[in-house]
This record gives C-alpha cells, sequence and structure tokens, in this order.
C-alpha cells in the first residue's frame, strides 16, 4: 500500500490519524489491492458487508488514504451500541442506548456519516441527489446489501444516486480470505437496476467476508 498524490480526489490531510491508520493496517496484517481512480465525485461501493467490523477495517483504510468520504448509515448507529438482541421494533432505535451517544454522535457526522431514519425515508435518495449536485468533490460510501445479513437483493439507493448524480461507481470487495480491500475498475451505470445489480453479483460472489462468502439468497416466489 503506497500513499499517492491526488489533484482531484477529495482528501482529508490527517497527521495523526493518517499514520496511524497506516500503522494499524500493518499491525492487523491487511492491505490496499488498486489505486482509488482520481475522480473528483464517485461511490464506492463495498461488498460483501458481513459483519460490524468492516467498519473498523474500512475505517483506518479510509484514514490510511486520507479519503474524505460520506456514508449512509442507519440513525441508531449515530447514538447506541450494537447488540446481538433486538430491543425495539422500531427500526430506529435499534440497539443499546447509553451515555455517551452525544460523542458518539459527534464523530460519526465528523467522519461524514448520513443518518439515515428507516421510519421515515420517503424523498431519501431524491433529497440525497439534490444536496450533492451542490458539491464539487465527495466520495459516497454505500453498502448496497444495507446490513450483514445475507439479501435476495439489494437496495436501489446505490443505482439511483449513481445515475441521478452521473457519477461512477467504483467497487471493492472486503476479502477477509486475502485480508484486503481490492479496488476495481471504476465505471458509469448504464443497465437497468436488475442489470447493474447483477454486475456487482458477478464481480463479488466467492468473495469471503468476515462471517460468510458472498452469495445472494434465491427470491421467494
Amino acid at each position: 500500500m503506497s500513499e499517492a498524490n491526488y489533484k482531484n480526489l477529495a482528501t482529508k490531510k490527517r497527521r495523526i490519524l493518517g499514520p496511524f491508520g497506516r500503522l494499524l493496517m500493518k499491525l492487523f496484517r491487511w492491505e490496499i489491492k488498486g489505486e482509488i481512480p482520481d475522480l473528483s465525485k464517485m461511490i464506492l461501493i463495498g461488498l460483501p458487508h458481513t459483519a460490524m467490523r468492516d467498519a473498523w477495517y474500512a475505517l483506518l483504510a479510509v484514514w490510511s488514504l486520507d479519503l474524505k468520504i460520506n456514508f449512509f448509515g442507519a440513525a441508531w448507529i449515530f447514538t447506541r451500541l450494537p447488540s446481538l438482541f433486538t430491543i425495539s421494533k422500531n427500526l430506529d432505535k435499534l440497539g443499546i442506548p447509553w451515555p455517551f451517544w452525544w460523542l458518539q454522535k459527534y464523530l460519526l457526522l465528523k467522519l461524514g456519516g448520513i443518518p439515515v431514519y428507516r421510519v421515515n425515508s420517503k424523498g431519501l435518495i431524491y433529497g440525497a441527489v439534490e444536496e450533492f449536485k451542490k458539491i464539487d468533490n465527495y466520495i459516497l460510501v454505500i453498502a448496497p446489501e444495507a446490513g450483514t445479513e445475507p439479501v435476495s437483493e439489494f437496495r436501489s439507493g446505490f443505482y439511483y444516486l449513481a445515475k441521478g448524480l452521473n457519477i461512477p461507481l467504483v467497487p471493492i470487495a472486503i476479502d477477509f480470505k486475502n485480508r484486503c480491500f481490492s479496488i476495481r475498475q471504476h465505471y458509469f451505470v448504464k443497465g437497468t437496476f436488475e442489470e447493474e445489480s447483477q454486475k456487482l453479483i458477478d464481480q463479488f460472489e466467492g468473495v469471503e467476508g468476515a462471517t460468510r462468502t458472498f452469495k445472494m439468497l434465491e427470491k421467494m416466489e
């Protein structure tokens, strides 16, 4: 893994966290294969997303490359701790509340987090497209599975954002078997949502995540 000199990419020089991230990547024996394209706008697609610790290694990679990112996250992760048990049926109040939620929210917002309220998410994508059209330089990070459980189809947000903003997708494999982030060739979406989803499935099928190998579930008839 080497530090690249970017002219167009959204970056943020981190004098402490940058070297710290690179050090931890080495200690954990993780590496980044390939290069993030030097483009001013893009969507990074991370697959497979199988465990919450994916976010930890992704954070180290972001620090290592001094990237400035934005990401969508379920509203509860901004203020609550993960739990193995479902405490609330409200999708915006999962996890366990704790007294330092304000610090957690501050840090995640500082990292570029955008809370997504699932109970009332109508118009979210349209609103996001309109807001990002006003920005000249950004990197959106999306896990199209929208969670850590196996799914039969992706959430469509990545597709409509890429089309609405006319920006490329940069697929990245979260490869636990080889302990690396494998950056694939970027491209613009041209087909239907189903066609573009299949492109990603074809690229990532068989990649070993933290808890399972990527494979889409069969749809129930």
